[in-house]
């Protein structure tokens, strides 16, 4: 390499990695950078700030006009670039580099070139895979809030080393997602007992496109995936309590057993089963219909458990184990959307 060469990289990749830099993207411990090629200049500039806007908004509220805001909402909606914006589709190179701090060096996490009609397509497909109802508060979270739910105490120092690279590479590369994010993002559910939008998209991106799971956008009153069910389960049990005992319950059955009942639910459900009949017989005297309803909900979803000595297995694989947080997700969400969830109290008999 010439030395004229490396100046003229190192020139343009210290321009790119500037703070208030509108081609750098940091995402987890990697500083994205990216470009386009085009003979327009006027279509590489608009590309570079539709990207940028795909994952952070506050780069959309910097950079996007008017029109890259409309175009953004279309894209979201899974129309076709070549209807969107015809002068991106064809004719625009893009160009996206991971780098990560490697002691005085710099580590190379990712490239990626290519044309930036294949890039939205690969974004589409994330966004089709991430996809809830009822969605997260924030309809299209930048790639650092998902990040985040990985992290330890939920800071950003702590978002496990080398998960958010090799995710973003997926995205960008349509491939499969690192089996990692899977498994930490289980392992954060167990350790803390929250199942969030965000959390719950994860998963059932991951299943989609790494095991090809036919996974349920919403409540799915139907499906069969024991993992599923016993997640729906779980949740039902937990409103019982919640409806019995009000909403300021020291620590609820999801704060002592979600962990377990997710990965070896035989050994817990049978208890969460007894406690649901205390619940009930309380319930029945505060609230006789809202008892009925649990009881019919709670028998609606035991009749879809395989027949036999016990339904309930041993223990449940990493797929049912995400499965069982969408279900969970899915069906306490139902529970939030209905008029009567409000929780019965003492003083409200």
């Amino acid at each position: 390499m010439s030395e004229t060469a490396a100046f003229a990289y190192t020139t343009a990749l210290n321009r790119f990695l500037e703070k208030d830099s509108d081609h750098r993207l940091q995402i987890g411990d990697t500083s994205t950078v990216f470009w386009a090629d085009a003979a327009d200049a006027a279509a590489a500039a608009q590309a570079e700030s539709v990207f940028g806007a795909f994952w952070d908004p506050a780069i959309a509220e910097k950079k996007a006009t008017q029109d890259i805001g409309t175009q953004l909402e279309r894209i979201r909606r899974q129309q076709p670039l070549a209807e969107v914006a015809p002068n991106l589709d064809k004719g625009v190179r893009f160009c996206v580099l991971g780098l990560a701090p490697n002691a005085a060096r710099l580590s190379v996490r990712f490239w990626w070139e290519n044309d930036f009609g294949t890039l939205t397509r690969h974004y589409q497909r994330f966004l089709s895979d991430m996809h809830l109802d009822p969605p997260p508060r924030d309809d299209w979270p930048p790639l650092w809030r998902y990040l985040i739910e990985l992290a330890v105490q939920g800071k950003r120092e702590n978002v496990p080393p080398l998960v958010a690279g090799e995710w973003m590479r997926a995205i960008l590369t349509g491939t499969p997602y690192p089996l990692t994010l899977l498994s930490t993002a289980l392992m954060r559910i167990r350790a803390d007992g929250e199942v969030n939008a965000l959390r719950a998209a994860m998963l059932k991106s991951v299943l989609i496109r790494n095991f090809a799971e036919e996974v349920p956008v919403a409540l799915d009153p139907a499906n069969t995936n024991k993992g599923y069910i016993l997640g729906r389960l779980f949740a039902v049990y937990e409103e019982v309590q919640r409806a019995a005992l009000g909403g300021h319950v020291n620590a609820t059955i999801k704060d002592k057993f979600y962990g377990a009942a997710s990965a070896s639910p035989q050994k817990v459900f049978r208890t969460l089963d007894a406690g649901a009949q205390n619940h009930f017989a309380k319930l029945r005297k505060l609230s006789p219909g809202r008892a009925v309803n649990l009881e019919k909900l709670l028998g609606s979803i035991i009749e879809l458990m395989e027949p036999g000595d016990d339904p309930i297995p041993a223990t449940l694989a990493a797929q049912e184990q995400a499965l069982f947080g969408i279900g969970y997700y899915h069906q306490r969400s139902d529970f939030f959307r209905k008029h009567d969830d409000t929780p019965i109290t003492e003083s409200d008999q």
